[in-house]
């Protein structure tokens, strides 16, 4: 490294300004070749596969948005709460005639769509409620001849009492809360079923094409079509709620990626913090203001480096690569420039001038950050044998930030102070205490502006970003370096024959290694006790960590206290066992075949005995519009019998009363006619329209090619993954009916419960299969570099500890493994294997120097343990910061991150001694130059 530090010294010039040359050039395709696709999180697979033809085939004629209303008083049917939703219901209708509520950059025109209400057996536009039938039944039942409006309570309830009752409107009871109860009452003089619900569900249909189009998953996608629905969602949103005089009103999952971003937004401002705080302690840390500024240009200069390399490969975006690694890699960038800089002002402590000293540093503490990069590096690359695509680019993207951080703070930064110091000719001795503030306040400013140049680049606008940075580097680089070159007259000249050492390594000095080192030091001469309290503490982590399991809760990913969480709340108290998250399954075959039809039948009859799947009141299993639903509409119709007739000339009959007809030419006939024309109920009223019955029916008329249709159903507590994993297993039991049906080709289960089950389930795969590889490509690395199987083994050992300790605490906090927390397992690889390196390194440089095991230890421990001590507390204040961010996301990334540090800094400067002097002879002592040529 001795040849590699002096050319860097000698052309520190030419490397620094191909350093800002390449920052400006990367600039370009940062801002010019920005990636608007997000990475993939699916790992592929069956599953979603059928998804994927499922949203080919079924394009969706209706974006169906359902709200939890629930009243204030305890009960939901009453005149004034029916009054207040009625009137909304109004209103929202009105808005919608108006053109009022499309979001912005869509036509204003009407959205909501008109349909037909099998419940109640009336059409209707865009939005249909309890209130609407309550009203429709105050108005035409001579019994009661009144309106909501003026209605009493006794009224409402007789009302709901007459709906209830009858058979064709009885349905309407599904909308009422779990918790609704009825008991006979006198009402009016007649004995009643009086009902208290506390709460009642609202469904709003608005035409799907005109938002857009398209499938909406429910995964985090910010595109602009599922932005502009989620917009118009808030919309009919804020006019449903009104004053909320007597309820209130919750979306159900109705804006997730707007509330992401409004999340996120908050969240930046403690992400700024975070960086500041990280600026902050390296100044504390190495007691210099311009170690603040250059490493705040540096790590401005880094995020260009990384998004702009990024965009030059092709990596896609998302939430982990425009966010995760950027914040991750701050901890990194810092312990490259910590190391760097100490190892500097060390030279500097000794008398060297900043060019020898520059050398004389980098001599000693380059190939331990060379080593650290490319461990780092291989370490996030095992991440690409996961096979799902953001994984992937996730260690792609974080090499390229741990490249970019050897580059930039490892080797610009300490070259940059080394000519400043050059120019500032002893500039700056004792302060007073004038001085001491002014360079506290100029210190803060520095770490002020580098964080908001950073939050710019990383969250809101990169133009803005790189604006900022450029004028941080101007104000705070470029001018004080002109200055100071108007003052003395250009850099120092300085006679390398009387200046230079005869080395180009430190002296053999005595050292101060302070209380803590000191305390470490006597700690190690009991090697096999810390080792056996380490490897006892390590075991039972083990076991805990191995406990560890990937689960989903919105909770851990938005505000706790947001609608969009409390909406999904107010689902489960108030539908509970009724609904849930829907699944969906996929026949594929001669659904013509009376057969087939009958084993459809089947299988919804038997799951209704299935417990994971949603149930009404009356238990049987909730199914959304099927292809049964529509035949059963056409044979009770006789209009619509006459109207197939007419058109294929075939007679449709139903005999036997179930809702099919009765042979393979009529239900053909049946599926000619409802794709082309749909179901009507008479000559004026459409039950389905034919795009709703493409909805539930693939089907080409002439029959060339197989039907396909789909049954969808509820998943409740899908939340929770090993209750989705059980809903599996039990409905592919279920589904055997199908698949014994001679005519049925194909069947399949999909839906987006299952779709994150096998994402979670391939991220843990995925995570069990980057450790190892990680573990043995860093392995063999070590061996290279070192030379010694003994030394490289106890370097490797602190990662291992550091992840076991990890994931068993993120168990016993409660935490679960999810895409986000999976991913600081890598990165714990990657910060302890750094200080790992580092602090080997270090001690065999000194032992090398000095013949004394103790004497190395201390040495490397004062040096090299307190940077990585300012190091760690750099990174630990700046996450914990973040920890306290609103959004659950970012609040746990920072505490596990936080905590991942601490577990590394204790793994490498307390366990890895010990380690180092139990496999270590106490050699002869070896030139300092000898020890230098065999590094």
């Amino acid at each position: 490294m001795i040849g590699l530090s002096r050319t860097l010294e000698r052309h520190s010039g030419r490397v620094l300004s191909a350093v800002v040359v390449l920052t400006l050039l990367l600039a370009i395709p940062f801002v010019g070749l920005e990636n608007d696709t997000e990475a993939s999180q699916n790992p592929g697979g069956e599953v979603f596969d059928l998804q994927d033809e499922i949203d080919e085939l079924f394009e969706p004629v209706a974006h169906v948005i359902s709200f939890v209303v629930e009243a204030k008083g305890g009960d939901i049917l009453t005149q004034a709460t029916l009054v207040e939703l009625y009137q909304n219901q109004e209103r929202l209708k009105a808005l919608d005639r108006e053109g009022r509520l499309g979001p912005e950059g869509l036509p204003a025109q009407p959205y909501l769509l008109n349909a037909f209400d099998t419940n109640t057996g009336r059409p209707f536009t865009g939005v249909t409620s309890i209130a609407d039938a309550v009203q429709g039944i105050l108005l035409t039942d001579s019994r009661l001849g009144t309106g909501l409006e003026s209605a009493t309570d006794e009224q409402v309830k007789l009302a709901i009492h007459y709906l209830f009752a009858s058979e064709q409107t009885r349905e309407l009871r599904e909308s009422l809360s779990v918790q609704a109860t009825s008991e006979p009452r006198v009402v009016a003089g007649q004995t009643i079923d009086h009902w208290v619900s506390p709460a009642v569900i609202v469904v709003v249909t608005a035409e799907n094409e005109k938002l857009g189009g398209g499938a909406s998953r429910g995964g985090l996608d910010a595109s602009d079509r599922i932005l502009d629905k989620e917009e118009f969602n808030r919309n009919v949103q804020e006019v449903l709620r009104g004053d909320e005089r007597t309820y209130q009103a919750w979306g159900i999952a109705i804006d997730q990626n707007l509330e992401a971003q409004d999340e996120g937004q908050t969240a930046g401002m403690f992400i700024m913090f975070t960086v500041v705080a990280a600026i902050a302690i390296v100044g504390i840390a190495l007691r210099s203001v311009w170690a603040v500024v250059l490493t705040g240009v540096g790590l401005g200069a880094l995020i260009i480096w990384l998004k702009g390399i990024s965009n030059l490969v092709g990596l896609e975006g998302g939430l982990v690569i425009d966010l995760i690694v950027p914040i991750a890699m701050i901890s990194l960038g810092v312990d490259f420039v910590i190391h760097a800089m100490r190892r500097y002002q060390e030279e500097r402590q000794l008398g060297y001038d900043p060019r020898a000293a520059a050398r004389v540093g980098m001599a000693g503490v380059l190939g331990a950050l060379m080593l650290a990069m490319l461990s780092t590096s291989v370490a996030f690359l095992a991440n690409t044998s996961s096979g799902i695509e953001a994984v992937v680019h996730f260690g792609v993207a974080a090499s390229i930030a741990v490249a970019s951080s050897f580059v930039i703070l490892g080797v610009a930064v300490p070259l940059a102070m080394m000519r400043i110091e050059l120019l500032a000719r002893g500039e700056g001795g004792p302060a007073t205490v004038r001085g001491r503030v002014f360079r506290v306040l100029a210190a803060a400013s520095a770490a002020s502006l580098a964080g908001t140049a950073v939050i710019l680049m990383v969250a809101v606008s990169a133009v803005a970003g790189i604006a900022v940075l450029m004028m941080f580097f101007a104000w705070r680089v470029l001018l004080p370096v002109y200055l100071l070159r108007r003052r003395h007259g250009g850099e120092t000249t300085i006679d390398r024959k009387t200046a230079t050492p005869a080395t180009d390594l430190p002296h053999d000095v005595d050292v101060h290694p302070g209380r803590l080192a000191t305390a470490i030091v006597w700690v190690s001469r009991y090697p096999v006790a810390v080792l056996l309290v380490a490897a006892i503490v390590t075991a039972a982590a083990a076991l805990y960590a191995t406990k560890l399991e990937a689960t989903f809760d919105v909770k851990d990913f938005f505000d706790s206290g947001s609608d969009f969480v409390v909406g999904l709340d107010k689902l489960d108290e108030h539908v509970a066992e009724r609904g849930g998250e829907p699944a969906i399954i996929y026949v594929r075959g001669d659904l013509a075949d009376p057969d087939a039809l009958a084993a459809i039948a089947d299988f919804e009859d038997r799951i209704s005995a299935n417990p994971y799947v949603a149930k009404r009141s009356d238990g049987r299993a909730e199914t959304r519009t099927t292809v049964l639903n529509g035949l059963s509409q056409l044979t009770a119709s006789a209009y619509a019998r006459e109207q197939v007739a007419a058109e294929t000339g075939t007679m449709i009959t139903d005999t036997n009363g179930d809702g099919i007809p009765d042979s393979k030419a009529q239900i053909q006939a049946a599926f000619d006619y409802m794709v082309g024309w749909g179901v009507p109920r008479d000559q004026e009223t459409l039950v389905y329209t034919p795009a709703q019955v493409r909805q539930m029916l693939f089907h080409v008329p002439g029959g060339v090619d197989e039907d396909v249709t789909v049954i969808v159903l509820g998943i409740p507590g899908s939340r929770w993954q090993d209750t989705v994993a059980s809903a599996e297993d039990a409905l592919l039991a279920d589904l055997r009916i199908l698949g014994e049906a001679p005519s049925i080709s194909s069947v399949g289960l999909t839906g987006s419960p299952f779709q994150r089950l096998k994402t979670l389930q391939a991220t843990t795969d995925a995570l069990q299969r980057s450790l190892p590889i990680a573990a043995g490509a860093v392995l063999v690395i070590l061996l290279i570099a070192m030379r010694s199987v003994r030394y490289a083994l106890v370097t490797l050992v602190p990662v291992g500890l550091v992840v076991a300790w990890l994931y068993a605490i993120m168990y016993a906090a409660g935490f679960a493994l999810n895409f986000v927390t999976a991913t600081i397992g890598a990165i714990s690889i990657g910060v302890g294997i750094d200080f790992s390196i580092h602090m080997t390194a270090r001690f065999r440089e000194e032992l090398g120097r000095s013949g004394s095991k103790a004497l190395a230890l201390a040495r490397a421990l004062g040096g090299t343990g307190m940077a990585l001590v300012a190091s760690a507390g750099s990174s630990i204040v700046g996450f914990l910061i973040m920890a306290m961010a609103p959004m659950p996301m970012f609040a746990t990334y920072g505490l596990l991150t936080a905590v991942m540090i601490l577990l590394a800094l204790v793994a490498s400067v307390v366990v890895l001694p010990s380690l180092l002097v139990l496999v270590t002879r106490e050699p002869n002592r070896v030139p300092a130059s000898d020890v230098a040529l065999e590094r």
